[in-house]
């Protein structure tokens, strides 16, 4: 029954607006349970659930759950990975930039740097939402990332380009002209000739933004 309840406490805490509405104990009880397991399926469910605590208590709060965190997305089990770096976009937006640069950035690209495809590619699907909320210093940095994706993709999955495809014109917008010019445009053209019709689909709404 216990165990139950912990995997369904996100919902749960996610129906609340404002922290100040939800019993500490059950907070405490969250996170305590997390960090003091070692149990794989205890920290896949507080890492499926931790989006719903850090929506529901905003910034402010982030100290109270930043060694969870850390903890998580260290652990070796791809269920975990893939589920963090499918939401870290969305901690990013809440967090704003001060604790995403200190402590979601670091994340990030030890997620891009996976080997396993799915995580890479659930952190690439939302990365243009991560680097808008990060200087333009530190976006720079997520550049060779983007490059290096695209140079592997003719060995890569369709899937994998599909997404970096569809994301193109959202990068084209955050980065300067020159980067533009000399590195989005070329991956525009490769991936409208590509040989999956999903690919070169994908990338059609770039146009627009590279061209302006």
């Amino acid at each position: 029954m216990r165990g139950t309840a912990f995997q369904n406490i996100g919902p749960f805490i996610g129906a609340f607006k404002h922290g100040k509405d939800i019993d500490t104990k059950i907070v405490d009880f969250y996170i305590n349970t997390s960090e003091a397991s070692q149990n794989k399926d205890v920290c896949y469910h507080a890492s499926f659930n931790f989006p719903a605590f850090i929506f529901v208590f905003g910034e402010d709060e982030w100290p109270r759950f930043q060694s969870l965190y850390h903890k998580l997305t260290k652990i070796n089990d791809p269920r975990i990975k893939k589920t963090l770096s499918c939401s870290i976009h969305e901690l990013a937006k809440i967090l704003g930039p001060k604790y995403t640069e200190l402590d979601l950035l670091p994340c990030l690209e030890r997620f891009l740097k996976d080997k396993a495809t799915d995580i890479k590619m659930a952190a690439l699907k939302n990365m243009h939402v991560f680097l808008k909320v990060i200087s333009i210093e530190k976006r720079s940095t997520f550049m060779k990332y983007i490059v290096q994706t695209f140079d592997d993709s003719a060995k890569a999955e369709w899937r994998l380009k599909q997404v970096l495809a569809s994301n193109l014109g959202k990068y084209a917008e955050l980065f300067e002209k020159d980067l533009v010019y000399h590195e989005f445009l070329p991956m525009f053209f490769k991936f409208c000739s590509d040989n999956v019709a999903r690919v070169s689909y994908a990338v059609c709404d770039a146009l627009c933004p590279i061209l302006l």
